[in-house]
């Protein structure tokens, strides 16, 4: 039902209008009768009427002042004038007041009821539209993440236009300012890193990297980081960078964790960018990175990952990494050259260099302090290895990447 409230100082009026038409039959239920303006908004406070009736002329607050002070509370209710006022004036305050009809007395019965049936109807379409609009929200948040991983795979692929990208991530809350950046995994399923052979089904095995790559960052409280499966079984995980150094561990950290727990060999690629509008372009080239390593034989995949890990060490030899992977250095030393077309010192050197450059866009760090993480005692020797490989010195990289 309805409510309906009539506002209105004379008697006469009241009695009327609470009478002249069939409003149970209408679907429209009586509420309440005011005397005066002070009296209409008590009872428009307590009652909540969907439908008012509102005389101009009342004692201490006006009918128009009435109608502005209810839209503060009630917006949706809708004001139908009946004054025996016909100045222009005050049919002009009223529209600027949004009253859905002006009427003068006195009123035909069967104009108000066309009237009062056309309020109704305005009333069931507003209803129409906030439960389609409720609707809407539960079904946004029972999806959310279905919606957001639908449309981040869709932008990533290039299906979504850039003009739509900073409306869409905006409206779901992601949060992405300033620098960002994206790790991407992937299962070499040929490798087994546990002591012995596991099956999995792959759907299962990517749902279990998703929720262990979940749980980490949760655990970091990294809450502005999405995790999502692509269509090539990768891992993808997005997000911005708080602590440059630290978002540069949290690649191996979850590599760490998703290979103690899954007895499987985990690759991985990361790169940081300086805005979201470069997310589609790093994702193809992480792929593509990903895919190329994954092309390799398990002897080189897991010599690459030693390197990974230990390249920070100074004293790192190919003795060293030949031991890791259980193989002869002789042997290490021609797969490297076949695969990589590089020797291990070239690979190493690479590896320590492009590690550099990622802190380098940290500009706490010094040049020696840099040189010491990536594994070189001499500053001098650093920058020999760095100038050889980029075709320039450390400080001026640094320099370009600060202007």
């Amino acid at each position: 039902m309805w409510k309906l409230l009539i506002a209105d100082d004379e008697p006469k009026i009241r009695r009327g209008l609470a009478k002249v038409l069939p409003w149970e039959e209408l679907g429209i239920e009586l509420v309440g009768e005011a005397e005066n303006g002070l009296q209409a908004l008590e009872l428009a406070e307590e009652r909540k009427p969907d439908i008012l009736f509102v005389d101009i002329c009342m004692p201490f607050v006006d009918g128009l002042e009435f109608i502005e002070r209810l839209r503060q509370t009630l917006e949706r209710s809708i004001v139908i004038v009946i004054s025996g006022h016909d100045e222009f004036r005050y049919a002009q305050q009223a529209v600027k007041l949004h009253v859905f009809e002006y009427m003068l007395k006195p009123v035909m019965k069967s104009k108000l009821e066309t009237v009062v049936r056309k309020a109704i109807s305005e009333l069931e379409q507003k209803r129409d539209k906030e439960q389609k609009l409720e609707w809407m929200d539960k079904q946004l948040k029972t999806n959310s993440v279905a919606i957001r991983d639908t449309f981040l795979l869709k932008w990533l692929e290039g299906i979504i236009a850039p003009e739509e990208i900073h409306n869409q991530t905006a409206f779901l809350r992601l949060g992405w300012v300033d620098a960002v950046g994206m790790i991407a995994f992937k299962v070499i399923q040929n490798v087994e890193s546990g002591k012995a052979m596991r099956v999995w089904d792959r759907d299962l095995l990517e749902f279990a990297l998703k929720n262990i790559t979940e749980d980490l960052l949760a655990g970091n409280g990294a809450g502005n980081h999405v995790v999502l499966n692509d269509k090539k079984g990768q891992i993808i995980v997005m997000g911005c960078i708080d602590s440059y150094n630290e978002w540069l561990k949290l690649g191996q950290k979850i590599q760490d964790k998703m290979e103690a727990l899954l007895e499987k060999t985990i690759i991985f690629e990361q790169q940081a960018v300086e805005s979201i509008e470069e997310f589609p372009k790093l994702y193809r080239t992480l792929s593509r990175e990903l895919g190329s390593k994954g092309s390799l034989s398990p002897i080189v995949i897991l010599t690459k990952k030693f390197i990974d890990r230990n390249f920070y060490m100074p004293s790192l030899t190919l003795g060293d990494v030949a031991e890791g992977v259980q193989v002869s250095p002789t042997y290490l030393s021609k797969q490297l050259k076949r695969e990589l077309g590089l020797s291990f010192i070239d690979y190493l050197t690479e590896v320590r260099i492009r590690k550099a450059i990622q802190l380098m866009s940290d500009p706490l760090f010094k040049v020696y302090e840099i040189a010491e993480k990536v594994g070189y005692s001499s500053q001098h020797y650093f920058s020999s290895a760095f100038k050889k490989v980029t075709g320039t010195s450390p400080m001026v990289y640094k320099k370009g990447i600060r202007s």
